[in-house]
Parts: C-alpha cells; structure tokens; sequence
C-alpha cells in the first residue's frame, strides 16, 4: 500500500520521501495557480510568461537556445512564438551574422506584460514566504537548489539554469509544458527549429 496520496506505483517510497513529494507538489500547484490567475488579465499562459521572463534577461536570444532554457521542444516553442508574435509580444528576426539563427525579442507591449508581471510577483512572493523565518528561507532555498541539482543530473544537464528563467519556473511544470527533448537527440539539437 502507497503512502497516502500516492499512486499504487509509489508503493516503496518511504514515508519521508512521500511526504516531501505531496509537499512539494502541492506548492508547485498553489504557485501555477496563483500565476493562472495573475496572468488571467492578459492573453498568455504561464509558459508564456517563462518565455518573457528569459527575454527579460537575454533579449536577442537565438531561438533554440530560447527552447533550451525553457526546458521545451523547439516545436513547442515555435507554436509559442507564434502566437506571441500574433498577440505583438515578441518578434523574431534573423541572425545578421548567421541568417540560419532565428532570434527572439520583446516588443514593447512584450516588455510591458513583463514589468506587469515581475509587479505581481513582487507582491506575491512577501505572502508566500510570510510564514517562513528568514533562516528557513535560506534554508529552504539551499534545499531547493540542492534537489534541483539532482533532478538536472537525472536529465543529463550539468546544473540548472538559475538565471535563464526566473519566473521560468514560476508557470512552468517539471520537464515545461510540451515536454522535454529527450537523450542524445535532444542534447545534440537534432530537430532543432531555432535554425532556419
């Protein structure tokens, strides 16, 4: 028998492990709500919104190393781009140096919805935290960084990418929405749509 809330195929989880597992997801269902519903004003989900928090900090992008740290397929990404490009929040021009690249940048409607969101952001993470000590912040966060680093070995990454989406992970479910490239292929970029 599975610890409580867990699937059958979770049967020989400790009670530990199983109880970080409900927590953690349950954090990570609370926090994609609250960017569901933070973001219901606006026409983007929150992959989306991950999207615009990269180009916040790498505007220019090339657009497979966009879909890379995203953790999507570069398929998955164009269809994204598309329809950012539709609603006027990004547009992709090509590489003056290598017309094969295709980079990304923001609009200004694209940077707005941006600011917009690192505004929501700023008034949820105080809340979100408010029941934590500072020292348990830290430690949380140590926690945190450690399991991420574990989960990035079992992908095959050599770290995570901390800075290539801070709010990436904000709207994002473990692996992105649309999946991840899988094994060599995908650490090769065979299939990789950012080229043109």
């Amino acid at each position: 028998m599975p610890p409580a809330g867990l699937p059958p195929e979770l049967a020989d989880l400790d009670e530990a492990s199983a109880a970080l597992f409900r927590a953690f997801g349950q954090a990570l269902r609370l926090h994609r709500q609250f960017m569901t519903r933070g973001l219901g004003e606006t026409d983007i989900h929150p992959g989306q919104a991950a999207c615009l928090g990269v180009l916040a900090h790498h505007d220019g992008i090339a657009q497979r190393d966009l879909a890379e740290a995203l953790h999507i397929a570069p398929p998955t990404l164009s269809r994204m781009l598309q329809s950012m490009e539709k609603n006027g929040l990004v547009e992709r021009r090509d590489d003056e140096a290598d017309q094969r690249l295709s980079r990304v940048y923001m609009t200004d409607a694209g940077r707005a919805v941006a600011r917009e969101m690192r505004a929501a952001m700023a008034d949820h993470v105080p809340v979100a935290v408010a029941a934590l000590s500072d020292e348990e912040r830290v430690e949380l966060a140590r926690l945190l960084d450690k399991l991420s680093a574990s989960i990035a070995r079992s992908l095959g990454d050599d770290a995570p990418d901390a800075d290539a989406a801070p709010g990436a992970h904000a709207g994002t479910e473990p692996g992105g929405r649309g999946g991840r490239r899988a094994g060599a292929a995908g650490r090769a970029g065979i299939g990789d749509e950012g080229t043109r």
